[in-house]
């Protein structure tokens, strides 16, 4: 619950808790002053308080119309003052504010198997321009207000939240999430939150950056599953320009340009599966499919790079594949992995998410 939220149910609770005071009061006062009856001294009370203007119950004492109009004028006060309240939440947007908080959490209730972005600066603005490509339910959570409207309209569904909060994890829907990603610019605070997501969520893939190599060794022991160090990855990356120029430029110009329509998808082996105890030479994959299997991750995180026709495939195997989207699906269907046949039936119905997945 959020600072603003707290403010506005303390509120609440004092305007009820102040009427609840003056009928109590109002009720003791009549009883002792007229002498009336608990339910006659309540009756009065309240037509009193909400100045509905009833006749008196039974006739009054002098000491009896003093307390009265006493109880008039704290009653007018009383509402003013919840008026007023309500007012002021109204005008200052905080109630339509908790109002579409709500609606978001209600969203987030039912997701399953999301992802959650933590910190939308330079590296997770480019995370969830990657992961909306894939048209995958996605969860950022940021301290800045501002960035709000801005998520929304990406079709982003944001937490405003110190991702450090185990509170504001569990807003997100940790629970249930399937990974997430830690970008905030301090290393101690990414590694405080994959200590508290893996101790939330056992299950969930934790990637993280890291600005030093001191701080990698440390993510992996707080739970983090894969480490990337931008400043690593970036110097990898202009190495290789220079290496290979034509390579990366095709790579990033041709293919980004969605002039070729090739993918590497990750496709897993079914128990179900008839690729399940086949050779790759058996299947005839690259033969009639027409995709290209470049390596095979074991469930035991052994990879095998491009693994020749002897290769044998087992349940679980993760297929690390290339070809069009069309080939790709057919190696879904024949390993029978639901989740990769959505993914490519959401592709299609809208194909501008296609750039997003290519090489």
């Amino acid at each position: 619950m959020t600072v603003a939220e707290r403010s506005f149910y303390r509120h609440l609770v004092i305007v009820a808790a102040l009427f609840l005071l003056l009928l109590v009061f109002g009720s003791i006062g009549y009883r002792v002053l007229e002498g009336w009856s608990w339910t006659d001294g309540l009756y009065m009370t309240v037509i009193t308080i909400s100045t509905v203007g009833f006749g008196e119950t039974r006739p009054l004492s002098p000491p009896g119309r003093i307390f009265t109009g006493a109880m008039i004028v704290m009653g007018v006060g009383a509402t003013a003052y919840t008026f007023s309240t309500l007012a002021d939440y109204i005008v200052a947007g905080e109630f339509r504010r908790i109002l579409r908080r709500k609606r978001m959490q209600n969203r987030i209730g039912k997701f399953n198997g999301h992802f959650i972005v933590c910190g939308y600066g330079r590296v997770g603005a480019q995370v969830v321009k990657e992961l909306r490509g894939s048209n995958t339910k996605l969860v950022v959570i940021e301290t800045q207000t501002s960035l709000r409207v801005e998520l929304e309209n990406l079709g982003v569904i944001p937490i405003e939240g110190n991702a450090t909060e185990d509170s504001v994890l569990i807003r997100a829907g940790i629970g249930k999430a399937s990974g997430i990603c830690c970008c905030l610019p301090n290393d101690s605070d990414n590694v405080y939150v994959a200590l508290t997501a893996r101790a939330l969520n056992p299950n969930l893939t934790i990637i993280s950056r890291a600005n030093s190599h001191e701080s990698e060794h440390k993510l992996q022991i707080a739970g983090a599953d894969h480490v990337i160090n931008p400043y690593v990855t970036s110097g990898h990356r202009m190495a290789r320009q220079l290496l290979h120029p034509n390579i990366v430029e095709f790579m990033d110009v041709v293919m980004q340009r969605g002039e070729v329509n090739i993918l590497i998808e990750d496709i897993r082996v079914s128990d179900e599966s008839a690729l399940r105890d086949q050779t790759i030479a058996a299947i005839e994959i690259r033969k009639k499919i027409g995709a290209n299997i470049l390596a095979v991750r074991r469930s035991e995180n052994r990879i095998f790079v491009n693994p020749g026709v002897d290769f044998l495939l087992q349940a679980g195997d993760a297929l690390i594949a290339l070809g069009t989207l069309d080939q790709l699906d057919l190696l879904a269907t024949a390993a029978n992995d639901q989740s990769a046949t959505e993914r490519h039936a959401q592709t299609r119905k809208n194909p501008a998410n296609l750039t997003g997945r290519q090489l």
